[in-house]
């Protein structure tokens, strides 16, 4: 019999799952060793492969991606790169996933896929997901990326760079393991999720795996995560991420940024910041030096105030690379200050601002007097 509808009492539950999977993917409690060893071996039954022989564990995700290349690269292991596409990885990622899905989707009716389905994404999945996999994931992704571009071989960094997409990311597959768990308990559907119990298991005890024939590489949970009160990587004293080997991520409202901006005093300033390739990274080194700070260093002039703060002040300096530039300083409701780039012929704070909104016409505002 299909599952056609949610209780009440099933659909009160969803705040439980939301916040224990939140816990879970944001986690830094030491790493759970022999219950992280357990979940692998579950993992490989599941991909209907032996479990491996040897399970490797390393302080980060830079250092798992490191010693893998490192390690394939020395003894020439074509027979095991050519067996874990099939054998392995595949199974225990996105196969495993379609395969517990298609289970699951069967076994509920439709007007339960159609309403109480979005319900349990809108309330575990997606949430779960943005604070875990869009914000913490994705910059732990990208920064194993950057950190071993310049620092290593090719062929090793292209071997480092191809371990994110190859991992199993524990911890930071809380998202889509949570919307499961909730199907799995509240509606008994404990035979339809089973191939995601070592999956499960692994995220609630360790941080990524990097599964091959024979031999699994897994790396710690972050010891320190810092965040803002939106759920972004965030921290101006200090790396945002830290994981024990001493990698570290460090980030301003969740724009990576370089360390030396945060730990080296003196290192940034406005002509750093202002100058630099990045145009989300020039950002947030102005929000790391102040707009106050970046405005008298660069000798900013008022060209015309506004009398309403979020419609702003327009100013001209001569940036580093962009002399008579002009930008509107605006103040947030949430009490930050942003300076928006704005065309040089604007001659009144309200004209600039009407420029950034030019899009909608119904959002600009007439011009009043001074």
């Amino acid at each position: 019999m299909k599952i056609k509808k949610l209780t009440d009492q099933q659909i009160a539950r969803m705040p439980e799952f939301r916040d224990r999977w939140l816990k879970i993917g944001l986690s830094t409690d030491p790493t759970d060793r022999p219950r992280a060893e357990a979940a692998i071996a579950a993992m490989y039954r599941a991909a209907g492969t032996a479990p491996p022989r040897k399970i490797v564990w390393c302080g980060s995700p830079l250092s798992q991606g490191l010693t893998r290349a490192v390690i394939l690269d020395k003894r020439m292991w074509a027979s095991v790169r050519a067996s874990v596409g099939a054998s392995v990885r595949a199974s225990v990622g996105a196969s495993v996933w379609a395969s517990v899905g298609a289970s699951v989707w069967a076994s509920v009716g439709a007007s339960v896929r159609a309403s109480a389905g979005a319900s349990v994404w809108a309330s575990i999945w997606a949430s779960v997901g943005d604070s875990v996999g869009d914000s913490v994931r994705a910059s732990v992704w990208a920064s194993v990326r950057a950190s071993v571009g310049d620092s290593v071989g090719d062929s090793v960094g292209d071997s480092v760079q191809a371990s994110v997409g190859d991992s199993a990311y524990g911890q930071h597959d809380a998202g889509w393991l949570a919307f499961y768990e909730f199907f799995r308990e509240t509606c008994a559907l404990n035979e339809q999720t089973e191939k995601l119990s070592g999956l499960t298991e692994l995220a609630k005890s360790a941080g990524w795996a990097l599964p091959h024939s024979g031999i699994c590489w897994v790396s710690e949970r972050h010891s320190l995560l810092v965040r803002n009160a939106g759920g972004r990587l965030h921290s101006l004293v200090g790396p945002a991420v830290r994981y024990p080997d001493g990698w570290k991520i460090y980030a301003v409202n969740g724009t990576r940024v370089p360390g030396e901006w945060i730990e080296t005093p003196g290192f940034l300033t406005a002509k750093v910041a202002l100058t630099h390739a990045n145009i989300e990274q020039r950002r947030a080194g102005c929000e790391i030096l102040g707009w106050a700070k970046v405005l008298t260093e660069i000798n900013a002039v008022t060209v015309d105030a506004d009398r309403d703060p979020e419609i702003g002040t327009l100013l001209r300096a001569d940036l580093p690379d962009a002399p008579g530039s002009q930008f509107l300083k605006v103040h947030c409701p949430t009490g930050r200050d942003f300076c928006i780039p704005v065309p040089a012929d604007c001659k009144r704070a309200r004209e600039a601002w009407n420029w950034t909104w030019a899009r909608d016409e119904a959002a600009k505002l007439p011009e009043v007097s001074a």
